[in-house]
C-alpha cells in the first residue's frame, strides 16, 4: 500500500510539472522582455517618455514696428499661419512629404529641400517651419487632415510689411534667414535659425534692436506629437521700436521724381546730420522676399538695372563739377589765388610740353573770370590753371577733411569712394602720378570718385562752419534719442568758407549761373551743377556719337541748399545719364527743398 501511495504521488507532481511548463515559459519570456525593456531599450524609452512629458518650443517675439520722423509707420507686422513640424512623430518621412505636398499644392522637392535641410540641423524632438503663411484653403484642407499629420500644427508667427514698397525698400532692406557664416560670426543668431533676421538695410543695421528676445512654450504631447497640455511658458520680449529720421511724405514725393530713372538722393539736415530722405532708383518691394514670394524674387534678381544695389550710399560717381568749390578752397588755404584774382578763360588749357588740350565745357570760354564767377558759370579753364599751380599732396588731403575718400558708416555695406594719390595710383595703375591727373581731378573728372552721401556731408561742412558730421538716419530705438557727433575742419581762414557760399549763391541767383532756371527770390537756395562724363571724350563730333548710347551719356548732379538765410536742407541729386546737371536734377533739387520748408 505505501508504494502505492508513493508511485501516485509521483505520478501527480509530474501532472503538476507539465501543467507549469507553458506558465513556467510564459514567466520567463516576460522575464526577457522586462530585462529587454528596462536595460536595452530603457534609453529610448526613457526619451520618449520625457518628449512625450514636456516638449520645449521657442516662441519668437514680434520685431520692433519702424517709424518716420513724423511717427507714421513704415514697417509693421501681420499674423500669418505656419505649418510647424517635429520629424520623430514622424514614421515615414517621404510618405509624410507627399502626402503635404498633395494635400497643400506644393511641390514636393521644394518640402524635401527644406525638410532635409533643417532635419541635418536640429536636435532630437525638435520642431522647425516646413511652410510659412499658408493660404485659407491650404489651412482648411489642413484642419481636414490634421489626424494624417502627426507631429504637425498649424503656429502662428509674425510676418513683416512694409506699408510703402519701393519707395523706401533700399533703406529698409529685407529679411532672410541666418547662414552659417551668419551664426559663425553671431553666436546669438542660434536662437533665430528658425526665424528670419535682418539681412540689408536698416533691418540689418539694427537687428539685434529689432528682433527682441524669443521665449518658450512647455507643452505635454502624446505619441503623436499631439498637444495634450501646455505646462508652462516663458514669454518673449518684443523688439525695440525705430524712429526713423526719414520724412515718409518727402521721401514718396521724391521717389516719383525718378521714375524711369536710375540715380541717387540724399536730403540731409547740415546741423544735425539727421537724413530725411534718402532715394535709389531703381529700388524694390522688400515684402517679395519677406514674405518668400520667389518668383518676384527671381525678377529682382536678374533685373540688369540692379534694383537692390543701394546707390545714394554705394554707388561711386564723379563729382564733376560739385567739385570746384573745395578745389577753389584749398587754392585759397593755400594762398594759390586770391578770391578776387581773375583769370582769362578762352575755352582751353594749354600744358606745356604737351599739344593737347584741356577743353572748358562752353565754346570760346567764359572770358575774365575770379572765383565767383567762375564756380558760378562752372569755368573748367579757371580750375585747370588753379589745379596746374596746387598739387596732389594739397588736394587729397585737404578733400579727406571733408569725408572724401572714406566711408561714414552709416551702412555697413557703404563705399568709400576713390579719393586718388600718387601711392594710389602706383598700386591701382602701375602708373606715376602725371600733371595731368591734377587739373582733370580740379573739375571732379579723373580717378576720384565719391557716393552722393559723400557729397552732401561736405557741403553740409561747407554751410555749418566746417563742421563734418556723422551722418544718422535713427532718430531713436526704444524710445531713446541717438545722439549727433561730429568732427572740426581746421581750416587757416573761415573767411574762405564766405566767399564759397556766396559763390554757391550766385549758381543760382546770377544771371549767368548755370542753374538760374530754378531761381526763385521767395525761397532762396544756393548750390552746384555737375555734369560727369561717363566716357572721356575729345571732340565735339565724337561727343555726338556717343550720345547715341544712352548709357554712356552724361550724369547729372546737383548739390542744393536752402533757405540761405538759415540753410535747413542739404539735398544732392545725381540722375544717371541724365547730362544736365541744372535741368535734370537741379529742379528734383528745388522741389525736396520747397516741400521740406511748407512740412516743417
Amino acid at each position: 500500500m505505501k508504494g502505492k501511495d508513493f508511485l501516485s504521488g509521483q505520478n501527480i507532481l509530474k501532472r503538476i510539472f507539465f501543467l507549469l511548463i507553458p506558465f513556467g515559459i510564459l514567466l520567463f519570456l516576460a522575464f526577457l522582455q522586462i530585462v529587454n525593456l528596462m536595460i536595452f531599450q530603457s534609453e529610448k524609452f526613457i526619451t520618449q517618455a520625457d518628449s512625450n512629458r514636456i516638449l520645449k518650443e521657442k516662441v519668437f517675439p514680434p520685431r520692433g514696428l519702424i517709424y518716420d520722423t513724423n511717427d507714421q509707420i513704415i514697417v509693421n507686422n501681420f499674423i500669418r499661419q505656419d505649418l510647424v513640424l517635429t520629424p520623430n512623430f514622424i514614421d515615414n518621412h517621404s510618405e509624410y512629404l507627399s502626402f503635404i505636398s498633395e494635400l497643400l499644392d506644393v511641390e514636393k522637392n521644394v518640402l524635401e529641400n527644406i525638410f532635409y535641410e533643417k532635419l541635418s540641423e536640429i536636435k532630437p524632438f525638435q520642431s522647425f517651419t516646413l511652410l510659412r503663411n499658408l493660404n485659407d484653403e491650404q489651412l482648411a484642407k489642413f484642419k481636414l487632415n490634421s489626424n494624417k499629420l502627426p507631429g504637425t500644427e498649424i503656429i502662428p508667427s509674425f510676418s513683416r510689411n512694409i506699408l510703402f514698397g519701393e519707395s523706401i525698400g533700399s533703406t529698409i532692406g529685407y529679411l532672410g534667414f541666418a547662414s552659417k557664416q551668419n551664426i559663425l560670426n553671431n553666436p546669438k543668431l542660434r536662437n533665430f535659425n528658425d526665424q528670419q533676421i535682418g539681412l540689408t538695410g536698416i533691418e540689418n543695421e539694427f537687428d539685434e534692436e529689432l528682433r527682441g528676445i524669443p521665449g518658450y512654450r512647455f507643452s505635454e504631447k502624446d505619441v503623436n506629437g499631439n498637444v495634450l497640455e501646455v505646462l508652462d511658458t516663458e514669454p518673449s520680449m518684443k523688439g525695440k521700436n525705430i524712429k526713423l529720421s526719414i520724412d515718409i511724405e518727402l521721401q514718396e514725393s521724391l521717389y516719383r521724381e525718378f521714375e524711369g530713372r536710375k540715380g541717387a538722393l540724399i536730403a540731409i539736415e547740415p546741423d544735425t546730420g539727421l537724413i530725411r530722405a534718402m532715394i535709389s532708383s531703381p529700388s524694390y518691394d522688400p515684402n517679395y522676399f519677406n514674405n518668400l514670394n520667389f518668383e518676384e524674387i527671381k525678377l529682382i534678381l536678374n533685373n540688369e538695372n540692379s534694383p537692390l544695389f543701394n546707390r545714394a550710399i554705394s554707388g561711386q560717381y564723379p563729382p564733376a563739377s560739385t567739385l570746384k568749390p573745395f578745389i577753389g578752397l584749398v587754392a585759397l588755404e593755400e594762398n594759390i589765388i586770391s578770391w578776387k584774382d581773375k583769370i582769362l578763360d578762352e575755352g582751353e588749357f594749354f600744358v606745356e610740353g604737351d599739344d593737347r588740350p584741356y577743353r572748358g565745357w562752353k565754346e570760346g570760354g567764359h572770358g575774365e573770370v575770379d572765383m565767383e564767377k567762375a564756380i558760378a558759370e562752372s569755368s573748367d579753364v579757371y580750375f585747370y590753371n588753379i589745379a596746374f599751380d596746387l598739387t596732389i599732396t594739397s588736394i587729397s588731403p585737404f578733400l579727406e577733411k571733408f569725408g572724401f575718400g572714406k566711408s561714414s558708416e552709416l551702412f555697413i555695406n557703404e563705399n568709400n569712394g576713390i579719393l586718388p594719390n600718387k601711392k594710389w595710383k602706383l598700386g591701382q595703375q602701375g602708373e606715376f602720378w602725371f600733371k595731368g591727373d591734377t587739373i582733370n581731378m580740379a573739375i571732379g573728372q579723373g580717378f576720384i570718385l565719391a557716393t552722393p552721401l559723400q557729397i552732401a556731408l561736405a557741403y553740409c561742412a561747407l554751410i555749418n562752419g566746417g563742421e563734418l558730421l556723422t551722418p544718422r538716419i535713427v532718430e531713436s530705438i526704444g524710445g531713446e534719442n541717438t545722439k549727433s557727433s561730429s568732427k572740426k575742419i581746421v581750416l587757416k581762414d573761415k573767411k574762405n568758407l564766405d566767399y564759397i557760399q556766396d559763390a554757391l549763391i550766385a549758381v543760382v541767383e546770377s544771371n549767368t549761373g548755370t542753374a538760374n532756371n530754378i531761381y526763385d527770390s521767395e525761397l532762396r537756395i544756393a548750390g552746384k551743377t555737375g555734369t560727369a562724363q561717363v566716357k572721356s571724350i575729345l571732340d565735339d563730333k565724337k561727343y555726338q556719337e556717343i550720345r547715341e548710347n544712352i548709357l554712356l551719356r552724361d550724369h547729372a548732379l546737383f548739390v542744393g541748399y536752402g533757405p540761405i538765410e538759415n540753410p535747413n536742407l542739404v539735398v544732392v541729386a545725381i540722375v544717371e545719364n541724365g547730362e544736365s546737371g541744372s535741368l535734370v536734377a537741379a529742379p528734383i533739387v528745388k522741389k525736396a527743398i520747397d516741400f521740406f520748408q511748407k512740412n516743417e
